[in-house]
């Protein structure tokens, strides 16, 4: 077995795991919701190898602005067992994350997430929160997403509730994203990634987070819906690395 860094109540998550074998995956009637996934660790040298060439052959997110990239910062949730790292550290084929994202501290509306894994095929199922709203559902007040009538709220409160979850990591990082219409492919660079596993005042501008890699890293994600153009395939195959199940949730609540 291994070592895990946090305590984990396998009677709990075994139960949690059978009540959730019905959750949707492809192959079924959202099958059309779900896309490829694919990760990979880069070098500072790859990296800027990787960036000139997509540079060139694909369309920039227009939310690219100042050196080519926009800033995010991301309010992971958990339970108390910790059921949704474990499930990826174990690998379990169907899981999923809860997650705050904004892109902006003076934005007035935040998404929130339920980001839907079945091996790598990734759903997102998406709403947004007013500012108080946000700041109460870090205090653990709830019950206000079952009066917005919404069915992703509705299915996170059922989450939060039925699973005892709080907020566990804060993350911010630096993305360079490229996109192109064919198969709705999006390419990105994650860079500087930093997190907290003690602020959770996702508006906080001088939040205190920590790189979590010792060295310049580079995450490169690849999001598409069916297949790849070989052009592509044939860039990232030049990877030094092989693909790798990042997440970057959970490298930061191992890294602190």
């Amino acid at each position: 077995m291994p070592i895990y860094p946090y305590p984990i109540n396998r009677k709990t998550y075994k139960i949690r795991q059978m009540s959730e074998k019905k959750s949707t995956q492809p192959g079924s009637s959202q099958l059309k919701t779900y896309r490829h996934e694919l990760k990979y660790f880069l070098s500072k040298k790859e990296y800027t190898i990787f960036s000139e060439v997509f540079r060139k052959t694909m369309r920039m997110d227009p939310n690219c602005k100042e050196n080519f990239q926009y800033w995010i910062r991301s309010l992971y949730f958990d339970t108390l067992d910790n059921n949704d790292f474990y499930d990826k550290i174990i690998g379990v084929n169907r899981r999923k994350k809860i997650r705050l994202r904004l892109y902006d501290l003076d934005q007035q509306q935040v998404k929130i997430e339920i980001k839907n894994r079945y091996n790598e095929y990734m759903m997102k199922e998406t709403a947004f929160l007013e500012k108080k709203e946000v700041h109460q559902l870090i205090k653990g007040d709830r019950d206000f997403l079952l009066k917005r009538n919404n069915p992703t709220l509705n299915r996170i409160y059922y989450y939060l509730t039925r699973d005892f979850y709080r907020p566990t990591v804060l993350t911010d990082y630096e993305r360079e994203a490229y996109l192109s219409e064919i198969q709705n492919i999006r390419i990105t660079f994650d860079k500087n990634i930093r997190a907290s596993t003690i602020d959770f005042n996702i508006f906080n501008k001088n939040a205190h987070l920590i790189p979590i890699f010792d060295h310049e890293i580079i995450v490169l994600e690849v999001k598409f819906h069916q297949f790849l153009p070989q052009y592509i395939k044939k860039i990232i195959s030049n990877c030094q690395g092989s693909r790798q199940a990042i997440s970057k949730y959970c490298i930061s609540r191992i890294q602190y």
